[in-house]
């Protein structure tokens, strides 16, 4: 009895904090100079992820629907160029929404330990999920998880096998990875040459490592996908992953979640299109049931 009262107490209390589905999000934000970060990390594989959560309000005071950014697979070791504002700004404009946004370096990536591994980006992502689901002033119910290319790979399988997703999109993702398959000897190399493998024995297991690719092959594990809302986006454009692959997924996609959206001449870096982070926002505030 006394279990089920504290059960009822609880739940009413996320209900008052959680933000209203049908609020209007116009002015819901402090001014980005005025917005709290707070930065984190977590710990998978003996490995330091590391993180920053950016929050729409200095002072947060209820609950905040979390948007996870997955990076993809960097293209280049050299310093970012002056035109690209990275991930940071992709995360101001989604707090610019009202809602929580949290980016990280993946393993073997930014100042996080290790070595680049397509299935431990993965158990980093998961190890992500769970720091978030824990924080305080994030609503573990409405998460919303962002991947861009091999980051919405990542995204895919871990949504295939985490209910706590509520939402998901993916960016210039890959519905597999045979591309790699054409020069398999070139990669390891070019990886290196990008300062994602950092140590000169690694991967110990260069089989077991090139598995990982097809172990995760986003087009096996969307047909899994346990959330709500779904949307593919895509340039007609891109360079490296054709647009016949953003359609191989919403072929595979469970029917009645999934959107895709094909930006006309866009390429590869998507993120770097406003048109792509326009769409972004809005089917952000379309998943959570909140007025533009």
């Amino acid at each position: 009895m006394e279990l089920n009262l504290i059960t009822v107490w609880f739940r009413k209390l996320l209900d008052a904090l959680r933000l209203k589905p049908a609020a209007p999000f116009s002015g819901a934000a402090d001014m980005e100079q005025d917005r709290m970060t707070q930065t984190f990390s977590v710990v998978t594989d003996g490995l330091t992820i590391r993180g920053t959560i950016f929050y729409p309000h200095a002072k947060p005071s209820k609950l905040y629907p979390p948007v996870i950014i997955c990076h993809g697979i960097p293209g280049s070791g050299t310093p970012r160029p002056s035109g690209d504002p990275g991930y940071e700004e992709l995360a101001g404009e989604f707090t610019s929404l009202g809602v929580a946004a949290v980016i990280f370096n993946f393993r073997g990536c930014g100042d996080s330990d290790g070595n680049f591994d397509m299935m431990g980006w993965t158990r980093d992502l998961s190890a992500v999920i769970d720091k978030i689901l824990n924080t305080p002033y994030l609503d573990p119910t409405r998460l919303l998880v962002v991947g861009f290319s091999g980051g919405g790979a990542a995204a895919v399988q871990v949504a295939a096998e985490n209910d706590k997703i509520f939402g998901i999109a993916v960016v210039g993702t890959p519905a597999d990875f045979d591309l790699f398959d054409k020069d398999m000897e070139s990669v390891i190399p070019d990886f290196r040459e990008r300062g994602i493998i950092r140590d000169p024995d690694f991967p110990p297991d260069v089989d077991h490592w090139i598995d990982g690719f097809k172990q995760i092959e986003p087009r096996r594990w969307i047909r899994h996908f346990k959330g709500k809302h779904a949307l593919i986006m895509h340039g007609d454009e891109d360079e490296l992953v054709p647009v016949d692959h953003a359609r191989e997924l919403q072929e595979a996609a469970p029917a009645g979640v999934v959107e895709i959206c094909i930006i006309p001449g866009g390429v590869h870096r998507l993120r770097l299109d406003v048109r792509c982070v326009a769409e972004l926002k809005a089917w952000v505030l379309q998943s959570l049931g909140w007025k533009a």
